[in-house]
């Protein structure tokens, strides 16, 4: 067949075309409509939310959260191809129709702790979450401020006393009681810690000074006493900053405690910083003063008389009447006979010698009054034997009141008191008592009595005993007592003051 030639029908072509369209339409039709099943079905959708920022968040206590957010998109994980999801991301922002995120949670940086701050979006029925922790932390110390006083110092080798200091924290508050310190080699170290453990610490250099003098203490200030008299200077130093400094006293001067005269002692002191004290004492030492009779008719008058000797203590006695010149009476008795010379010492000294009693026994001396005379008598004979003269003046055993006369012979101290007058005697009692035929035995309580009996009194006669060593010790005090207060010392005579008791026998 010679096909060159034949006529080609044109509507059949047509028809052939067509249908080769149609058939490459439903072919495609179905394509799509598989390719969507596909998609659709077996790709996985999500909405993904992203976080801005990171992911822990921490924060300062107080410092402001600011929230960076997140994002989302509504995509899927075909065949887990990430360029998939970025083409479809960028889709969604071409669209500009990105889910809405939603955050939820609190943060409340006034609170030390963990916070969640939740992010939610949704689109086509998926919902997408992402979650932030945000922790609010405490990891500032604390401030310690230490406080200053103006020209502050601390004495050497002293602790140092604290001027003051203050702590705060921003998360504590007021730490202040908290704070701990210790002192070593001239530094204060302050240490607090808050309650997360932020330690704060804090120096402080001790400035040490001093510049106080120390003090001098003169024991007894300005003193004086007589010549002959000793006398040991007392004196103590005391240093603000190096305690006891006695040793380190200079004393300028002296004292010839043998011339009466005035001296003057100067102490100085330095301690190690150079501050330097002075003080000055004077020092009197007096003439032994002197009883003067003549004054006797313009003052007070004491009369001192001394009973039961002598005795051992008798010229010990003289010896202190002599320096003060001073005389009394000595009423004596043989009671001690190896000391009956003593008896002429008393008369040569200017002293008063009368008579007491012999035997000194109230049995033998108040048997009568012939035997009381007697008695009387012996005793003259010796008083008359040492100073070469008899006396008249006498003091009677027990004294003119006595009642233990009556055991042995009633009446007879009146008796007596009337023959003493008959014979041109005179007869002498007291009107002070040293207490030194009682219960006083120390020289204080002589010197006590004595004091006290002769006080408001212008003519004092005083009973003593010259056997009692107390009695002779106390003397020494008393007479310079009495002669600062104004008496005069004067013996007994005819004409003294017989200070008579009642009679009562």
């Amino acid at each position: 067949m010679n096909t060159e030639n034949t006529p080609i029908n044109t509507n059949v072509k047509h028809n052939r075309a067509g249908r080769i369209l149609l058939a490459v339409l439903l072919i495609l039709i179905l394509l799509f409509t598989a390719a969507g099943i596909f998609l659709f079905g077996i790709n996985k959708w999500q909405v993904q939310v992203t976080l801005k920022g990171d992911e822990t968040v921490r924060l300062e206590y107080q410092e402001p959260f600011e929230d960076p957010g997140a994002e989302a998109v509504f995509t899927g994980t075909l065949f887990d191809l990430p360029a998939f999801d970025d083409l479809i991301s960028r889709w969604w922002d071409v669209l500009d129709t990105r889910p809405e995120v939603k955050a939820t949670g609190n943060v409340d940086t006034n609170e030390l702790g963990s916070y969640m701050v939740s992010y939610e979006a949704s689109a086509y029925g998926r919902t997408g979450t992402a979650h932030r922790v945000v922790i609010v932390e405490d990891t500032t110390p604390p401030e310690i401020t230490l406080k200053t006083k103006e020209d502050y110092y601390t004495l050497p080798g002293h602790p140092y006393e604290e001027e003051g200091f203050e702590a705060v924290d921003l998360c504590d508050g007021d730490l202040t009681e908290s704070v701990e310190s210790r002192e070593e080699d001239g530094v204060v170290y302050y240490t607090v810690k808050d309650r997360s453990g932020n330690e704060a610490t804090a120096e402080r250099k001790i400035f040490y000074d001093d510049r106080t003098a120390p003090v001098i203490d003169l024991k007894g200030g300005d003193v004086s006493f007589y010549v002959g008299e000793s006398w040991k200077d007392s004196y103590s130093a005391e240093d603000d900053a190096e305690g006891d400094v006695t040793d380190k006293v200079k004393v300028e001067g002296s004292v010839d405690s043998s011339k009466a005269g005035t001296y003057t002692l100067t102490y100085t002191v330095e301690d190690n910083f150079g501050n330097k004290s002075e003080v000055k004492r004077k020092v009197t030492v007096k003439g032994i003063p002197v009883n003067d009779e003549s004054k006797a008719g313009s003052g007070k008058v004491i009369y001192l008389t001394f009973d039961d000797g002598p005795g051992k203590y008798t010229e010990d006695l003289l010896a202190t009447l002599k320096k003060y010149n001073v005389r009394a009476t000595f009423f004596v008795t043989h009671g001690f006979p190896a000391y009956e010379d003593v008896i002429g010492k008393e008369a040569k000294a200017g002293h008063t010698v009368a008579v007491h009693t012999y035997t000194h026994d109230y049995a033998t001396v108040y048997a009568s009054t012939d035997a009381y005379w007697n008695d009387f008598n012996k005793m003259n004979d010796i008083i008359e034997k040492q100073t070469g003269k008899r006396t008249t003046l006498f003091r009677f055993p027990g004294g003119s009141s006595n009642t233990i006369s009556a055991n042995y012979s009633s009446g007879i101290m009146s008796k007596l008191v009337k023959q003493a007058e008959e014979k041109g005697y005179s007869y002498y009692d007291w009107n002070v008592s040293s207490g030194d035929a009682g219960g006083t035995t120390s020289p204080s309580g002589v010197y006590s009595n004595c004091v006290a009996g002769v006080s408001g009194r212008d003519a004092s006669v005083i009973l003593c005993h010259d056997i009692k060593s107390y009695t002779v010790e106390a003397m020494d005090d008393f007479i310079e007592w009495a002669l600062k207060e104004g008496y005069t010392f004067l013996p007994l005579t005819a004409y003294s003051p017989k200070a008579h008791h009642g009679v009562n026998n």
